[in-house]
């Protein structure tokens, strides 16, 4: 991604009191090394024989590792040049800068909190002779001096973020940048929440910043005139100002007249409003939002109290989520795995809560970030947060290492059968004319499936060869993926749909009229990609189920349907299903993030 925030410090260094850096350095354009095509050695070699050469290098967790790789190489090639480093992933924590910069000792300078006038300030003390130069004069910063490591008082956050310019506008972010599908937009600073897993709240001492419109606007007209299919806004919560609204709606004019962008990502607003949904309202029939994200993270009282963020109430997801359902809005959730006061039971009732309102679910596994709140020895005492060597949360008092591993099967489990829509009609089915819970049912089958019961061997084969129970138990958010050597599931789902069948009778004595189920069985199959199938596909069933599931689609929620017709009292009808050419010409799939892109399109989706 082109670097917006080392290219907002760099556009704020040129004009930065009246240009007086420009004067004193050759402020050079941005770098980027660690990918392919673009490596770390013809980066650092560039500066092999400056003279004191000034580093800037913004760290977060994707890209933290790399940093430091480039880092000694620096010092390597040129031990004169002075490395700073910056963003997130940087500890903020007393004791815990210093123990940083102990144990990277490529790293010069450490700069905590918003990076702009940090670096400016950094970069005037650095000019002057070391007679006259006082890094302790700068705040925000940690760095070495006479064998000790320095802590300055901290710095104020930037009161108008207006004075910082558009890097975008001003060039900083150059040629390059045709070289990347995803642009970032910031459109605001902050964020009034709390969370303990997040360290935004913390960092930004909860105070909303935001940018005048009229300099996004340009910024989105720059981004587009460059062809950049996605934008992500990294705003903590987008949606939530009255702005956002102005905002969106000439996202959607720009790409209307230009054709781009083509998609937008972000976080969107916690607690949903007036203007959150006009937002998503917007943005979802301009084309750029197929899906309204709900960040949702979990619903367990328990749970949300641990992490400090009880001030975020169910019922504004509720809201917003009924008027999504109004909207026909496709809607998506991020859940995490393994927070405190977590339990197995608790994420049993969040997967439940999305079912029950259709929402699909997006696993993430949590993550122990240097500076947020649950990174404080305090709070990891009192919840016995362990972590394991990629800084994942591995245990915590509500929850043992072997439970977490179940919770990320069940996932995984969840994912498999819903979020691609193998299983998911006859769930539905199943909850509401059986009263058997999709969860209960899918926790019930693992359980069977851990016990190796030889009654579903069709089910202990996938668990083993689809559902990647190690690979997948041990990366860093849930994923579900097969390829082309799947076809032994897929060309016979039927057999698969029989095996479940007689365990739902078997577990939960379920009977369900031949002709029902067996409309059911075909709508399953046929919303499996089939590579050689021509679409659209269509198929002649007992029932009609696209009328069947539309008693559902339209209610808010599975607590709102009333007055069920069940299946099997519906008369004949037909079933259509169509597909994208990408969509059946192979059978790998890649179920990441919040679009399920396995599950082709029919009358009966609706997520």
């Amino acid at each position: 991604l082109p670097y917006l925030s080392l290219g907002m410090i760099l556009a704020y260094l040129k004009v930065w009191n009246e240009g007086e850096l420009t004067a004193q350095y050759d402020l050079q354009d941005l770098q980027i090394g660690g990918i392919e095509d673009y490596p770390i050695g013809r980066l650092v070699r560039r500066i092999a024989n400056d003279d004191r050469p000034v580093c800037l290098l913004s760290s977060y967790v994707w890209n933290h590792e790399v940093n430091l790789r480039a880092a000694r190489r620096i010092k390597e090639v040129n031990p004169a040049a002075v490395v700073i480093f910056g963003g997130p992933e940087v500890p903020r924590f007393a004791g815990e800068t210093e123990a940083f910069l102990e144990e990277h000792p490529c790293v010069d300078i450490a700069v905590l909190g918003e990076g702009e006038a940090g670096c400016a300030e950094l970069l005037r003390e650095l000019a002057k002779t070391d007679h006259d130069s006082d890094l302790a004069n700068v705040p925000g910063v940690v760095f070495r001096q006479g064998g000790k490591i320095v802590r300055t008082a901290a710095r104020q956050r930037i009161k108008d973020i207006n004075v910082l310019p558009s890097p975008y506008l001003t060039g900083e972010i150059g040629d390059w940048f045709y070289d990347f599908d995803t642009a970032i937009l910031e459109t605001n600073r902050g964020c009034p929440y709390g969370c303990t897993y997040c360290d935004w709240g913390s960092a930004t001492l909860q105070k909303v910043t935001k940018f005048d419109p009229a300099r996004v606007i340009g910024d989105i007209e720059y981004i587009a005139s460059r062809r950049a299919n996605r934008i992500f806004i990294a705003d903590a919560n987008f949606g939530m100002l009255e702005q956002d609204i102005e905002i969106a709606q000439a996202l959607v004019d720009v790409r209307a007249r230009t054709g781009y962008p083509r998609r937008l990502m972000t976080n969107f607003a916690k607690n949903g409003g007036r203007r959150l949904m006009a937002v998503i309202k917007i943005l979802h029939e301009g084309g750029l939002l197929p899906t309204g994200i709900i960040a949702l993270q979990t619903t367990d009282a328990d749970t949300l109290k641990a992490i400090r963020r009880d001030n975020i109430k169910t019922s504004s997801y509720e809201t917003m989520m009924a008027y999504f359902n109004s909207q026909s809005i496709p809607m998506a959730s991020d859940i995490m795995i393994g927070l405190p006061g977590q339990t197995i039971d608790s994420l049993h009732r969040d997967l439940q809560f999305c079912f029950d309102w259709k929402v699909t679910a997006n696993g993430n596994y949590t993550s122990m970030m240097p500076n947020a709140p649950m990174a404080e020895k305090d709070y990891r005492k009192e919840h016995a947060i362990e972590t394991d060597a990629r800084g994942l949360i591995s245990s915590t008092s509500s929850f043992s290492a072997a439970d977490l591993s179940y919770m990320k099967q069940l996932f995984n489990v969840y994912h498999f059968h819903i979020r691609t829509g193998i299983l998911k009609y006859y769930l539905y089915y199943l909850q509401v004319e059986c009263g058997v819970q999709a969860i209960d049912f899918l926790r019930r089958w693992l359980d069977r499936v851990l016990e190796e019961d030889d009654r579903i061997p069709l089910a202990l084969t996938v668990f083993k060869q689809l559902l990647p129970a190690g690979a997948a138990i041990h990366s860093d958010w849930d994923c579900v993926s097969w390829d082309d050597s799947a076809a032994f599931f897929f060309d016979d789902l039927d057999a698969y749909y029989r095996e479940l069948y007689r365990f739902s009778e078997r577990e939960f004595g379920v009977a369900i009229d031949a002709s029902a189920l067996q409309t059911l069985f075909l709508a399953q199959e046929a919303v499996s990609p089939r590579p050689g199938r021509r679409y659209p596909y269509k198929i002649e069933v007992d029932h009609d189920i696209s009328a069947y599931m539309a008693q559902i689609k339209t209610a808010a929620s599975l607590h709102d349907v009333v007055s069920l017709r069940s299946l099997a009292s519906f008369p004949r009808g037909t079933f259509e299903v169509h597909a994208k050419e990408r969509q059946v010409d192979s059978l790998k799939y890649l179920g990441l993030g919040h679009n399920d892109e396995w599950e082709l399109e029919s009358a009966i989706r609706f997520y």
